[in-house]
C-alpha cells in the first residue's frame, strides 16, 4: 500500500546538527531527550521501515541476547541507541532533493565546527590526542565526524552538477580543512577511511579502472612509507601515534573474537564486553602496570557485535551492514548530495572496522543517515507501528535510569549490575574505612572473582590480613598480586615483612633488595590514576620501616 510522504525533515536535520555539536549526544541525558525526540517524529509522520528493515533481524537477536545476559540492564542504552538510529535511518531515507542539500550543508557546518574545535582544544597540547573538541574524551570520535565532512566536500567541490564557484570552494575547503585536521590528529583509522573513499569515489565516477589504479597509487604510497622513501617528517605525520599502549588493539581483538567462540550463539549480551573483559584482560605493553589495560568496548564495531551477540549475531549484523554499504557498488549519482553522502558513506566505514564509533548516538544519526541520503528510498513499504515507536521511545527516555541509580550507591550498584567488580570495590572500600575488616575483604574476595588480574585486589586483602595478624595469608596474597604485577613494589615491600614475621628473613632481605634495584631502575612512565597508580606508587617510608624490622 502507497503513503504520501509528509515528513517534516527539519526536524531531523536540526537534530543531527544537535547531537554532534553537543557531545554526540554521550550524556545518556542528551542521549534520552534525543533518541526519543526521533521517536517523536516517527510517531507524527509514520515513514516506512526502509533501510531499519534489513537490520531488525539483528536487533531482535541482540534483544534476546540481552535478556539471557547475567546483567539485562546494561543493554538498556545499547537496545535504545540502535533502535533511535534506526528510526532516524528511516526518516531520512524519505527526505527529498532539498532536504538531501540541506544534509550535506549541515554536515560540512558541521565539520567546519568540530574541526576548529579540535584544533583549539589540541593546539597547546601539540595536537595528537588532546584533539578532542566538542565530542571528548577522545580525538578518534572528531575525526570520524571530520573525515566524513572531508570526503562529501570533497565531492561536491567535484561532481560535475554543481555548477556554482561559491559551491564547489566551500566544498574544497572543509575537504582541506578536514584533511589538515586528521593529519594534525595522526588519525590513522579516519584517514584510511578517507583514501578508500578517495578509491570508492574514482571507481565510482570514472569506473573500475580507474578505481584499481587509485588503489595501486594507494598501495604505492603505503609502499614508500613503509620503505622509508619519503622523509621522516611525513612518516610521522601519518604513520607515528602517541598511544601508550603498544599493539593493544590487536589483543582486544583477539579477546573479543575469544568471547565470540566462547559463547558462539548469544553473546556476553549487549553492554556486557567491559564485565567479560576484565575477566581475561589484556596485557599492556609500556604502560605502568601489566594489567592496566581496561575497556568497554573491542575497538571495532564488527567483533563488538560477535563478542556481545555471539558469531550468529555477527551475521545478521553484517546483513544489515551489507544493505547499508551496497549502495556503494553503483554509479555516481547525479544529484550531488546523494553522492556525497555515498562517498561519506565510505570513509565512515572503513573507520568502523578499527574503532567503536556507533556508541555516540550523534555519530551513528550521521552514519545511518549518510546510507539513507545516498540509498534515497521511496514511500512505499510496510510502517513502522506504532506500538513499536511507543515501546521505543519509553525505552529510550528510561534507559539511563539505571546506570543514574548505580552512581553513589555501590550497593545498589552491585544489585544491579552484579557483573561489575567496581561496585564491590566500593563497597570493600567503605567497610574497610569503618573498620569492619571481615566484611572489607569478602568484599574484595567478590571483585578478585570478577576481575582476577587486578592486583590491587589481593594486595587489598593481603593488608586486611596482616591488620588482623594472619602472616600466612598476607604471604599468600601479596605472592598472588606481585605475580601478576612484579613492578607493584609496596606489595611486594608487604610480603617481605610478611616473609619476615614467618621467619623466612633471608628471603625477605632478597625481597627487599630486589625491591629497591626495581625502584632505581624504574623509567619515567605517567601513571593513570587508578589501578596504574595504584600499582605504580613507592612508599619509601614504608619502605625503610620494613628493612628496620628485617634488619637489612
Amino acid at each position: 500500500m502507497t503513503h504520501s510522504c509528509a515528513v517534516r525533515p527539519s526536524w531531523t536535520i536540526r537534530l543531527l546538527a544537535a547531537a554532534l555539536l553537543l557531545g554526540g549526544l554521550r550524556d545518556p541525558r542528551l542521549a534520552a531527550l534525543g533518541e526519543a525526540a526521533v521517536f517523536a517524529l516517527v510517531w507524527l509522520e509514520r515513514p516506512p521501515l526502509g533501510p531499519a528493515g534489513p537490520w531488525l533481524p539483528w536487533l531482535g537477536w541482540a534483544f534476546l541476547s540481552a535478556l539471557l545476559s547475567p546483567q539485562p540492564l546494561a543493554a538498556l542504552p545499547f537496545l535504545a541507541r540502535w533502535s533511535a538510529v534506526l528510526a532516524f535511518a528511516s526518516v531520512a531515507a524519505v527526505w527529498g532533493k532539498r532536504e538531501r542539500e540541506n544534509w550535506l550543508k549541515t554536515v560540512l557546518a558541521a565539520t567546519v565546527v568540530l574541526a576548529a574545535a579540535a584544533l583549539w582544544t589540541g593546539a597547546p597540547l601539540g595536537f595528537r590526542a588532546g584533539m578532542t573538541g566538542l565530542i571528548p574524551p577522545y580525538y578518534n570520535y572528531t575525526t570520524f565526524a571530520v573525515a566524513a565532512g572531508a570526503a562529501a566536500g570533497a565531492v561536491w567541490a567535484l561532481h560535475p552538477a554543481t555548477t556554482r564557484p561559491g559551491l564547489r570552494l566551500a566544498g574544497l575547503g572543509v575537504a582541506v580543512l578536514g584533511a589538515a585536521c586528521l593529519v594534525l590528529a595522526h588519525a590513522r583509522g579516519a584517514t584510511l577511511g578517507l583514501i578508500f573513499a578517495a578509491i570508492v569515489w574514482a571507481a565510482r565516477r570514472w569506473g573500475a579502472k580507474a578505481g584499481l589504479a587509485a588503489l595501486f597509487a594507494a598501495g604505492l604510497a603505503a609502499g614508500a612509507f613503509q620503505a622509508r622513501l619519503v622523509p621522516d617528517s611525513w612518516r610521522a605525520a601519518v604513520l607515528r601515534h602517541g598511544g601508550r599502549y603498544k599493539e593493544g588493539r590487536l589483543g582486544i581483538w583477539r579477546r573479543a573474537t575469544e568471547m565470540a567462540d566462547g559463547k558462539k550463539w548469544l553473546g556476553e549480551g549487549p553492554g556486557n564486553f567491559g564485565a567479560a573483559f576484565r575477566l581475561h584482560p589484556v596485557e599492556a605493553f609500556g604502560g605502568a602496570a601489566r594489567w592496566g589495560l581496561d575497556t568497554d568496548y573491542a575497538h571495532s564495531e564488527a567483533l563488538q557485535a560477535a563478542a556481545e551477540t555471539g558469531w550468529a549475531g555477527l551475521a545478521l549484523w553484517l546483513i544489515g551492514l551489507g544493505a547499508s554499504l551496497c549502495v556503494l557498488l553503483g554509479r555516481a549519482r547525479d544529484e550531488p548530495a546523494r553522492e556525497a553522502a555515498a562517498i561519506a558513506l565510505a570513509a565512515m566505514a572503513v573507520h568502523l572496522a578499527v574503532d567503536n564509533m556507533l556508541q555516540l548516538p550523534g555519530l551513528a544519526f550521521l552514519f545511518f543517515s549518510a546510507a539513507a541520503v545516498a540509498g534515497a528510498g521511496s514511500c512505499v513499504g510496510p510502517r513502522w507501528p506504532r506500538a513499536v515507536v511507543a515501546a521505543g521511545a519509553l525505552l529510550a527516555l528510561g534507559a539511563w535510569i539505571p546506570r543514574a541509580l548505580a552512581d553513589g550507591d555501590p550497593a545498589r550498584a552491585a544489585a544491579l549490575f552484579p557483573r561489575q567488580s567496581h561496585a564491590r570495590e566500593d563497597l570493600a572500600y567503605r567497610a574497610m574505612a569503618a573498620g569492619r575488616l571481615a566484611e572489607s575483604d569478602a568484599h574484595w574476595a567478590q571483585a578478585e572473582r570478577l576481575a582476577p588480574y587486578d592486583a590491587v585486589y589481593p594486595w587489598r586483602r593481603a593488608q586486611i590480613a596482616a591488620a588482623q595478624g594472619r602472616w600466612d595469608a598476607v604471604e599468600s596474597l601479596s605472592a598472588r598480586a606481585a605475580v601478576l604485577e612484579p613492578g607493584f613494589l609496596n606489595d611486594r615491600v608487604l610480603r617481605a615483612e610478611a616473609l619476615d614475621r614467618l621467619g623466612r628473613s633471608a628471603q625477605a632481605r632478597e625481597e627487599l633488595g630486589a625491591v629497591l634495584r626495581a625502584s632505581s631502575e624504574r623509567g619515567e612512565v605517567p601513571a593513570s590514576p587508578g589501578y596504574e597508580k595504584a600499582v605504580w606508587d613507592f612508599d619509601r617510608g614504608e619502605y625503610d620501616r620494613v628493612s628496620v624490622l628485617v634488619g637489612r
